[in-house]
């Protein structure tokens, strides 16, 4: 649909706006697409061609400040969020270069295809590698619960790591703990209240990063897998794959109960488009995971051995059986384990044995021992 005046009721003098000339060009094709403009009170604006022809240009502007600008360059902004985030107006540019007519408009009075798409950023390298939305009822801009906010960051980064191990942990190809973090601790690149909105970019100077790209692919593989409705199993080359893509997934889909009913996961990994999450793809991956009989849930006693603190692991020795454990552990366990470690005391750990590692949840000294 073409652009076209809007109701003449909402006209204002198009010398308000200034001149229209570009002061900065942020984007351009064949042209300044996204360029600052000033107004004739000295007021910096922000302009879009919204659409061409033969007789001039039709142009969206809003206020905008220094920052805007700022956070369009950094990637921190949707230039669609920009543009609509304050007062806009609709001004008609002649072919001599001056504004002719000039409108007071809202968001919503724009005809589709006239705006850039929502989320879109200034520069394609600035697209996020991975964005997660959490969607609810009640999760709604200014009262969006702690736990949402927690989850979607949370699960976005613990998906990602869980299948990191998994590629890193083959031979000849591991990394320096302050590398693997860096990986899977991505850069939250902005935020979005439509429902709740996290969009993660790529970790700097690691985009080409062979692990990260098939982790990557791993993931997308799994949540393409969780969110369809054919009956058939998840491929992978081996059941410790497919249990590591399971479980990455399962980190992104919705819990059980809550504010949170469907999370839609987009971005450049995801190469298909878009997955929806429910609470069934959730039902789906736990019911594989059942029949992979991939983990088992444990209690062992024994002494700590080595600690890694960069990478929250350690060794478990002098259990009854003999056998040693490879320990993954949480942050927020790192003070006891070290504890416990230095002390040389004995431990009785709870956690999940899966694919040859524990995965502690519970962590306390032996009550058996220090009744002793």
């Amino acid at each position: 649909m073409p652009m076209k005046a809007p109701d003449s009721g909402r006209a204002i003098g198009a010398e308000f706006l200034g001149s229209g000339a570009v002061e900065e060009s942020l984007y351009e094709a064949d042209g300044p697409v996204l360029f600052t403009t000033i107004s004739k009170a000295g007021q910096q604006l922000l302009a879009y061609v919204a659409d061409e022809s033969v007789d001039g240009t039709w142009l969206i502007l809003s206020a905008c400040t220094p920052r805007v600008v700022d956070e369009l360059k950094r990637g921190q902004i949707a230039v669609r969020d920009a543009l609509t985030s304050s007062w806009m107006w609709l001004a008609f540019k002649g072919v001599d270069g001056s504004l002719t007519r000039a409108w007071s408009i809202l968001p919503d009075e724009v005809p589709d295809g006239h705006l850039p798409a929502p989320g879109t950023p200034l520069l394609p390298e600035h697209e996020p590698v991975i964005t997660a939305r959490a969607k609810g009822e009640s999760i709604v801009a200014g009262a969006t619960p702690a736990s949402v906010v927690a989850f979607v960051a949370d699960s976005t980064r613990k998906a990602i790591k869980i299948l990191l191990e998994w590629v890193l942990e083959r031979p000849n190809e591991g990394r320096p703990p302050d590398e693997l973090r860096t990986l899977y601790d991505l850069p939250v690149q902005r935020f979005a209240f439509n429902s709740f909105e996290v969009a993660f970019g790529s970790p700097s100077g690691t985009f080409d990063s062979e692990e990260l790209r098939r982790a990557a692919n791993l993931l997308q593989k799994g949540l393409a897998w969780a969110s369809d409705d054919n009956e058939h199993p998840l491929s992978a080359v081996s059941d410790d794959e497919r249990s590591a893509i399971l479980h990455a997934a399962l980190q992104l889909t919705p819990p059980s109960s809550g504010p949170i009913c469907e999370v839609e996961i987009s971005g450049t990994w995801m190469s298909g488009g878009p997955e929806l999450l429910t609470r069934v793809a959730r039902r789906r991956i736990r019911s594989e995971l059942r029949r992979l009989q991939s983990e088992h849930v444990v209690r062992l006693v024994g002494r700590i051995g080595e600690v890694d603190r960069d990478n929250f692991t350690f060794i478990l020795r002098g259990t009854d059986e003999g056998t040693q454990y490879r320990g993954v552990f949480e942050e927020e366990m790192l003070d006891d384990v070290v504890d416990y470690f230095a002390e040389d005391r004995r431990v009785a750990v709870v956690g999940v044995h899966r694919a040859g590692r524990l995965y502690v949840a519970v962590i306390s000294a032996d009550a058996k021992a220090e009744g002793e």
